[in-house]
């Protein structure tokens, strides 16, 4: 199925699968993007995306998997409906319905990955992850990632995921105002959004340092965070108020 949009789904996938940060082992991880706004494009169950291709990716209709999502319990047949193409015959990854959910919330979100770095993996399986996930260490990292990150529990992958982040989202979202672009799933890995492919690598790059980061200074006694008040100026500086 030829479409312009898909490229830029490839060229994510392969540069996560290929990257030298240890994102992921093959057959790990997942990519979608938003193709149009009624159809998403997910890779496949167990796809390689050190080395994808167009056929690795299902093709289903954002408005019937949503309705999917809002039946309880959700059936394989439900999900089967929304299908409108897949290549090799291939079942759609465990996030089928996280990420068609996710990249509905904000109309600027074309992009979700699910990917495992070593680096964040350490925290998110330590009794630090709420740490990591609600404080900031340095001012450019509130730059690049924002004042905080959403954190959820272990929850097995597919619809029990998906309802877990739903339930963090409502909470996150009165809040904060917005969606966001990094979800820690403790023991799990890494959800991440983004507008653009560009964007969505370099938050990637900036969660890799300031894991490394958060680690390091945890080695030496700290990390000593940012204060509130310290993150609110800088936030205020960027918006020029």
């Amino acid at each position: 199925m030829a479409d312009p949009l898909i490229d830029e789904v490839l060229t994510l996938g392969t540069a996560l699968g290929r990257h030298p940060g240890r994102l992921l082992l093959p057959g790990d991880g997942a990519v979608a993007g938003r193709i149009t706004d009624t159809r998403v494009a997910i890779t496949r169950r167990g796809a390689n995306l050190a080395d994808l291709s167009a056929p690795d990716f299902i093709h289903l209709d954002t408005d019937r998997v949503i309705e999917a999502i809002a039946r309880d319990p959700v059936l394989p047949e439900d999900l089967a409906a929304a299908q409108l193409y897949a290549g090799f015959n291939a079942e759609p990854d465990d996030d089928v319905t996280l990420f068609t959910w996710l990249l509905t919330l904000d109309p600027a979100l074309k992009f979700v990955v699910h990917i495992h770095p070593v680096l964040v993996d350490e925290i998110t399986a330590s009794p630090r992850a709420r740490q990591f996930a609600d404080r900031r260490t340095v001012h450019n990292e509130v730059l690049a990632l924002g004042s905080a990150s959403l954190l959820v529990n272990y929850t097995d992958p597919g619809i029990p995921l998906t309802r877990e982040i739903q339930k963090k989202m409502i909470l996150w979202r009165d809040r904060n105002k917005s969606v966001p672009r990094v979800i820690l799933v403790q023991n799990h890995g890494v959800i991440m959004l983004g507008e653009s492919v560009p964007t969505l690598l370099r938050s990637i790059e900036a969660l890799l340092k300031y894991a490394e980061l958060f680690i390091g200074a945890s080695l030496l006694g700290g990390p000593v965070f940012l204060t509130p008040q310290a993150i609110t100026q800088i936030e205020l500086n960027r918006r020029g108020a």
